[in-house]
């Protein structure tokens, strides 16, 4: 399998403009988020109907995140659905009096779409029956499946899933692969068997994570204080830039981006990116995605690498540099195969030019079956510093290769949003202090 393949950004992920800060007008870009209407008339205590689910459902999609358990989307604005308008206007920077109007509606079609966290937290309090408004029926669902209970179960799965990790589903009433893959990784989380279908265990456990203070989150491994993420174009969804200063107020640290690839491919977002997360505060690292598709091309491929991202400003010296890396897994091209051409002489001449023009001992990224299967668990890389991948949940550190006896940095999931991305990336955890960080990353 390619260990650092591209991740899409999943299907209905959408992203509405919400103008906090305007005078009270018309809402632009109405979207029935959670699937009963698009229509988005004011709305207050009194107020009943398909539009009161809607934005009950809405409410609940945009405030779990921030650990505030679902209200009762039932139709009837009372005062529990006031209650809750409140906080998410003080969430969203808006005039807080407990009417969804224009702005409200629209800033609520982000929130819910793409879940933002509060500045305040939830408290825990009693869990609702009623959170999505759909159907209370409950059918054995699988792929191929359409209607209302569909968007019932689409609608409790981006309740019961940490959106920071699985961005929200479409809300569309069709259980496509999309639907299916969300289901397998909720019955993983609730220690279900992962079929992909709902079936009644899948449906109780649904029923009760969505409706209370419970959701899903990639086991993040335990031990660890320190973040990183990966990134490239993929991460750039529509063009979209990463807002490096939230990805830092996250608690994110480390920085991974992608440079180049090959010989002959620099990523389009090399340029902006690497300056932007270095002058956020996170400490950075660029990688190149090493290509055996050729004879004898590691010394081409390094000097493409240097050359591209010595561009930026990096120079491996600076105060929040850390050392470049090479990634080398199976080839991208959708065979799974390891590289055609790739030797070991010709990864060392990789490395050592690169570590020649930067002072750096590079950090390897891979992983143990990789060498094992396709480089004979050779034992040659064992004085490189390791960056390893593995998404098992079942283990406690990632295998390491033969040679090396430890690691520095573990890829554990591929499914993390923190803030200021709009589409989901690999995510690491570093294997030592701040202090060691702090030297690696010469501060």
């Amino acid at each position: 399998m390619v260990i650092r393949a591209m991740v899409p950004l999943l299907a209905g992920l959408l992203l509405v403009t919400a103008w906090a800060g305007a005078a009270e007008g018309s809402a632009s870009a109405a979207v029935a988020v959670c699937g009963h209407s698009s229509a988005q008339p004011t709305l207050r205590q009194g107020s009943t109907g398909e539009d009161t689910v809607e934005a009950q459902c809405e409410l609940n999609l945009a405030t779990k995140a921030s650990r505030y358990t679902p209200i009762g989307a039932d139709g009837s604005f009372g005062p529990a659905t006031e209650a809750r308008v409140r906080v998410f206007q003080q969430c969203a920077g808006l005039g807080v009096d407990g009417v969804v109007g224009p702005n409200t509606w629209a800033a609520l079609n982000t929130w819910a779409a793409h879940p933002h966290k509060c500045a305040t937290t939830g408290t825990a309090t009693t869990a609702q029956a009623v959170v999505c408004g759909h159907s209370t029926s409950q059918p054995t669902l699988k792929q191929g499946a359409t209607g209302a209970d569909v968007k019932e179960a689409q609608c409790r799965l981006d309740l019961a899933m940490d959106a920071t990790h699985y961005p929200p589903l479409t809300i569309d009433g069709n259980f496509g692969g999309g639907t299916q893959g969300r289901v397998e990784d909720f019955q993983r989380c609730a220690n279900l068997n992962a079929d992909g279908e709902l079936g009644p265990n899948t449906w109780a456990k649904l029923a009760d994570w969505s409706s209370r203070n419970l959701y899903c989150a990639p086991p993040r491994p335990a031990g660890y204080a320190i973040d990183g993420i990966d990134t490239a174009k993929y991460q750039h969804p529509g063009g979209a830039p990463i807002n490096w200063a939230a990805v830092k107020a996250s608690g994110v640290e480390i920085a991974t981006i992608k440079a180049t690839r090959g010989t002959n491919v620099t990523d389009e977002f090399l340029a902006t990116d690497l300056p932007a997360a270095h002058n956020a505060g996170l400490d950075v690292a660029p990688y190149h995605y090493y290509t055996g598709s050729a004879p004898n091309t590691g010394g081409d491929q390094a000097d493409r690498f240097i050359a591209a991202v010595r561009a930026t400003g990096y120079t491996g010296k600076r105060p929040g540099d850390l050392p470049p890396i090479f990634d080398f897994e199976r080839m991208d091209d959708g065979t799974g195969r390891c590289p055609v051409y790739g030797t070991v002489a010709d990864v060392k001449s990789w490395l050592n030019k690169v570590q020649a023009a930067f002072g750096r001992t590079p950090i390897i990224y891979t992983q143990k079956s990789f060498l094992d299967d396709c480089y004979g668990s050779t034992t040659a890389f064992g004085g490189y510093p390791m960056q390893l991948a593995d998404y098992r949940r079942s283990i406690s550190a990632p295998p390491v290769p033969n040679g090396s006896s430890t690691w520095l940095m573990w890829q554990y999931t591929d499914a993390a949003v923190p803030d200021g991305l709009q589409a989901p990336s690999t995510a690491d955890v570093f294997n030592g202090t701040q202090a060691d960080l702090d030297r690696l990353a010469n501060r």
